[in-house]
């Protein structure tokens, strides 16, 4: 047969009717009609019935997931042959958006219309028509668009599709796994016993995935001896079987959220002797061999266990604490291993800072020990595939980290031990091998007053991590070593002084230091340092290590945090004591030196060395009276001096520099507002009175005062502005004084002081902020009216106040802009001659 739309007479005409043609000459008129959701589950009934037989695959429990029909599911059918599983296995492939060339129905009312193909009788496509409403037909589905069938459709056409490309001839296993693979990504991660899927759709995958499997390996079956099998329609040799059909079950089974059988199934198989040897020197989809490499074995159970973890549902995550595929895949390949619980973890200080404290690695209350109890009971077996020089740390390597101890370089940790693993993974967990930056409060865990639970889980996991870098120490030392750590041994005393140096730990350091042996120096001086006592910690460093050096960059690192902390504190508005990280080292070595020569020369040392940072004043005052002024002129006084000088005249240059900026944005910014209030249209503040157009404006006149005045006097012009209700004064100064010093004016206002009659008030006045020198600008006052009110005339008693600034003798320009009445500023006061208001004006 054949099928095509009927001709449209015109693009107004909506057809949804199709020809059905056959070779014999007959033909019948098909009408296309929505597909209902019963209509879709009986068909794909018939065809499953038509293509395996009513007992080639999980009839009852398929109905059952879709919600079919009785009279679907009692259907018989033909007898099933080839032609019928190829029509089913196209027909899939279109719901699942897996066909690259059959168009089909998306839910919108748009159709396709195939034909048989004779050649390879495959479905063709012939045209497409247009639904009633006027919608084109869609063109062949993407086949990156995941299919819009519900999850249970979803899974049970994923499932027949699998078992229809098994019984195809020839198999088609890449289909097939890639079908499975494509629903395993659309539906996520599954949790196990979801409402959202139907038991039926779950047993439906499991049925045709335990069908795939025994045809892979006849003795194999995921299903218990009551469960029904699946008789078998196809058959192909054990040779042809692919490992590729194995996957496609596995994937299947991940999709319905059966995620410890689909473990368990590549588990049993790579333990299996007989089907690894049968595995050996084929890839997949060969003939050869049907088998993974036990890299892609490891890889693949890694990143299946890794997203059941990063999921953080209860149920996957103990099923991956309890798998035993995990402790097996530890033990062969630590490092992917040790992948599943560290790659949820942020690997760079960016992810750090982007990181919401729910998702922070230690912020669960009993995962964190959990993987550490399992870390701590597996033993990796060194010397087989997997384990070798390149075990590492995953998220560090060499030179990663410098404590601020000399030499003191953190190495990788070879994972050969559960304690290395373990440190491996609180280190990720804490964040400091892979740069978490340092708390924005600037508080110390011990510091801190607001500690809840979460904090005290989080110490938990810090001592922990320190007590197993101190067990390392420990362990790897010898009785005959005579205190030398060996290779593994300095590692782990090099990482344990970087977590006690490390601003972000939170390990309890009076228990630690108690638990501590007396030998390790180093690590008892930096446990003293975390509890403020800094002198001690000096002493140990200066006295008991013999190391100037040692000292020297333990103040380093106190005075780079106080200054983080200044810098914070500057930044919130807080303030800070002052501190200085160096006059403890002075006074440490002054005081616990036996030679007192040698102390005064240490202390002279330091101040030489850190004279920059160190508070010069106090750190002489700490010296002996009896030291020579020879003593520290030469190695401390004068280079201080100088540098002192040199930052002077650098300093007088910026401050240069950085005074003409300001005086040039200054006059920027005088001349913008002398030009913003310099008409009665332009003024802001008379905007917003909208006082509207002036009933009046009279002509400019001098302003006269009525005493001497200063010789700073400038001269005013004033201008009279009439509206209804409002009298609006503009005094036009132009700073132009006699006195042979030109001084700018600041502050310059035009005021009325008194009124002779109630009905003018003055209200608003708008000075002229600053006004240079030959320079003209407006000030105004602003007097509310009642012209019904004024008897004949009224007289104004008139001000004009402004400030003389102080200026630069070298530049000219103000010293202070009038922002303080410092220096050689002063405030004038000048009466002006009254001015006459007549009643006559409001009404001309």
């Amino acid at each position: 047969f054949s099928l095509s739309a009927l001709p449209c007479p015109s693009k107004s005409v909506r057809t949804r009717s199709i020809l059905a043609t056959s070779y014999g000459g007959e033909a019948r008129l098909v009408s296309c009609q929505a597909e209902s959701s019963q209509d879709f589950a009986d068909r794909l009934i018939k065809l499953s019935i038509d293509a395996f037989g009513s007992n080639g695959f999980p009839r009852l429990e398929l109905a059952e997931a879709l919600g079919a029909t009785f009279s679907a599911t009692s259907y018989s059918g033909p007898e099933p042959t080839a032609h019928k599983r190829s029509l089913l296995r196209q027909y899939l492939e279109c719901e699942l958006g897996l066909s690259e060339e059959v168009r089909t129905y998306m839910g919108n009312g748009a159709f396709f219309v195939v034909s048989e193909d004779p050649q390879d009788g495959g479905l063709e496509v012939m045209d497409s028509i247009e639904n009633e409403l006027g919608q084109t037909t869609i063109g062949s589905r993407d086949t990156k668009t995941s299919s819009s069938l519900s999850p249970s459709a979803l899974l049970t056409c994923t499932a027949l599709l699998c078992l229809v490309c098994f019984q195809v001839n020839p198999p088609n296993a890449t289909l097939a796994n890639r079908a499975a693979k494509s629903c395993a990504n659309a539906m996520g991660i599954v949790r196990p016993k979801d409402t959202s899927i139907s038991k039926a759709a779950v047993a439906v995958c499991e049925l045709v995935a335990d069908r795939l499997m025994k045809e892979a390996s006849t003795s194999y079956s995921l299903l218990t001896s009551s469960s029904p099998p699946l008789q078998s329609g196809h058959r192909p040799s054990h040779g042809s079987t692919s490992m590729e059909f194995v996957e496609a079950a596995v994937w299947l089974l991940r999709s319905c959220g059966c995620h410890e059988k689909a473990i368990y199934v590549l588990q049993d198989r790579m333990n299996n002797p007989a089907i690894r040897n049968a595995s050996i020197g084929g890839g997949i989809g060969n003939g050869n061999g049907s088998g993974w490499s036990q890299i892609k074995f490891d890889s693949y159970i890694a990143t299946h266990l890794g997203e059941l973890w990063s999921s953080k549902d209860d149920t996957c995550c103990q099923l991956v604490l309890l798998a035993p595929a995990t402790r097996d895949l530890i033990a062969r390949n630590p490092t992917l291993g040790l992948s599943i619980f560290t790659s949820p973890h942020p690997q760079n200080e960016k992810e750090w800072r982007n990181m919401k404290p729910a998702d922070d690695p230690l912020a669960h209350p009993l995962y964190p020990s959990k993987v550490v109890e399992l870390l701590k009971s597996v033993s990796p077996r060194v010397g087989i595939q997997g384990i070798g020089a390149g075990d590492y740390s995953p998220a560090e390597s060499p030179g990663y980290f410098s404590s601020f101890q000399s030499g003191d370089v953190v190495t990788p940790l070879p994972l050969h031990s559960g304690r290395a693993l373990a440190v491996t993974y609180l280190e990720s967990s804490i964040g400091i091998a892979t740069g978490r930056p340092p708390k924005t409060s600037g508080e110390s865990f011990h510091d801190s007053n607001s500690r809840d639970e979460s904090d005290d889980r989080k110490a938990d996991m810090h001592d922990e991590l320190s007590y197993l870098l101190l067990e390392g120490v420990i362990s790897e030392r010898g009785d005959g070593d005579d205190g030398v750590d060996s290779e593994l041994g300095a590692i782990y005393r090099s990482k344990l002084r970087r977590l006690l140096s490390w601003s972000n730990s939170m390990i309890r350091s009076e228990r630690l230091l108690a638990s501590l042996p007396s030998s390790f120096l180093r690590e008892h001086a930096l446990l003293l340092g975390r509890l403020g006592r800094h002198e001690d910690a000096l002493k140990i460093f200066y006295s008991d290590l013999d190391s100037l050096e040692l000292a020297l960059e333990y103040c380093d690192v106190r005075h780079e945090r106080y200054q983080a902390k200044m810098d914070l504190a500057k930044a919130t508005g807080r303030s800070l004591p002052q501190e200085c990280a160096y006059l403890p080292l002075v006074r440490v070595a002054l005081d616990s030196d036996s030679d007192s020569d040698r102390g005064v020369a240490a202390a002279i040392q330091v101040l030489a060395l850190r004279r920059d940072s160190i508070d010069k004043g106090a750190a002489l005052r700490l010296l002996p009276k009896n030291v020579p002024m020879s003593a520290v002129v030469r190695p401390f006084l004068i280079p201080a001096v100088v540098e002192n000088e040199s930052q002077v005249r650098r300093l007088t240059v910026a401050s240069s520099l950085l005074r003409s900026r300001y005086v040039q944005l200054k006059k920027k910014l005088t001349d913008a507002q002398i030009k913003a209030q310099s008409t009665l249209q332009n003024s802001p503040a008379l905007k917003r009175l909208n006082l509207g157009n002036p009933l009046y404006s009279s002509k400019p006149t001098r302003a006269k005062p009525v005493h001497a005045t200063t010789p700073y006097f400038p001269e005013v012009l004033l201008t009279k502005h009439f509206f209804p209700r409002h009298l609006v004064i503009q005094a036009q100064v132009m700073n132009n004084t006699s006195h042979p010093e030109e001084r700018t004016l600041s502050d310059v206002a035009f005021v009325v002081a008194e009124s002779s009659d109630d009905a003018l008030q003055p209200t608003i006045e708008v000075p002229i902020r600053t006004l240079p020198v030959k320079v003209a600008g407006s000030t105004w006052c602003v007097l509310a009216a009642s012209p019904q009110r004024l008897d004949g005339t009224a007289f104004l008693t008139c001000e004009l106040r402004f400030t003389v600034l102080s200026v630069d003798a070298a530049t000219g320009a103000p010293l202070n802009f009038g922002d303080e009445a410092t220096g050689f500023a002063r405030t004038y006061v000048e009466e002006l001659q009254d001015i006459e208001i007549r009643n006559t004006e409001f009404s001309l």
